[in-house]
């Protein structure tokens, strides 16, 4: 209690030691000898200190209701992998990460069906986001192999976007912070490298080579709704399975690895076609791409 009375801010004890006047004996006086006779105050102080702690992880472990805060998505109880695990020397690990992907644009127009065509697809409640005049909200929500962001903006309303941010190919983006620009358009910013994008049409305000995809939402009620194309249509775009980072992702970009890969092509999406193509064709030594131009990367 005596470190908490006196030492800065931060300060590790060993430097508190360091840095206080009479050193270790005048410590020894002050705590063992009660030379400024407080120790009972001290002795007070503690008592108080350990009386109120309350560890925050066993209150969630012992509510239902705090341990929503934590699902991966708010509309199911299943969860999805973000990161091919491999095997190496016999135990499972991450894949690598790769230090770097080339920009990638995601267009509305990768999507075959058209927007006219979409429907609304009710998917979360408004209690879900838990939001509030004080700040902005958000959560995430599996739909089909593809995740998507919620955010509430106090005033604004709500908005919709992928959850994954191209820049490194990261989950994250229903946990990026949301702000606005002076010419007022609203973003999220991811919280990995701060990409910042458009919350209203998906562009990138800090780096144009990147864009994501934006979805309408409408609250009727206590029901989330986001005007969607089918899972089917949207999977192939933006699904998990497509972009989560697989150990082809890091052997293609320099940082190789152990284990069996999948085939993916130039911008770090994943190819099955790409794949079937390379186990038809005969395993002969060979330059380049082995006479198939979709394996010129």
């Amino acid at each position: 209690m005596f470190y908490i009375r006196t030492a800065d801010k931060l300060m590790r004890t060993a430097r508190w030691i360091e840095n206080f006047e009479g050193g270790v004996e005048r410590l020894k006086g002050i705590i063992l000898n009660d030379d400024l006779g407080i120790c009972a105050d001290l002795e007070r102080e503690m008592e108080a200190l350990v009386g109120t702690y309350a560890c925050e992880w066993t209150a969630v472990v012992n509510d239902l209701e705090k341990q929503k805060m934590f699902r991966q998505f708010v509309n199911t109880e299943e969860t999805t992998p973000q990161i091919e695990q491999i095997t190496e020397r016999g135990q499972p690990r991450p894949a690598d990460w790769p230090k770097a992907f080339p920009a990638v644009r995601i267009e509305e127009d990768e999507i075959k069906l058209p927007r006219s065509q979409w429907k609304w697809r009710q998917l979360a409640k408004v209690s879900d986001l838990m939001p509030t005049q004080e700040g902005v909200t958000s959560a995430a929500i599996k739909y089909g192999d593809t995740q998507l962001a919620i955010f509430h903006v106090p005033n604004k309303g709500y908005f919709a976007t992928q959850q994954m941010c191209p820049h490194k190919r990261a989950f994250v983006l229903d946990h990026g912070i949301v702000g606005d620009d002076l010419k007022g358009n609203i973003y999220v910013s991811c919280p990995l490298h701060k990409r910042n994008f458009s919350l209203t049409n998906g562009e990138c305000l800090s780096d144009p080579d990147y864009k994501i995809l934006a979805f309408d939402v409408k609250a009727e009620g206590d029901d989330l709704s986001l005007l969607l194309p089918d899972p089917t249509e949207l999977d192939p775009v933006i699904g998990t399975s497509k972009w989560m980072i697989r150990q082809a992702t890091a052997e293609m970009y320099g940082r190789g690895g152990a284990g069996q890969i999948d085939i993916v092509g130039p911008d770090g999406r994943y190819k099955p076609e790409l794949e079937l193509v390379h186990e038809q064709e005969p395993q002969t030594a060979c330059a380049g791409a082995c006479g198939d131009s979709k394996l010129e990367w």
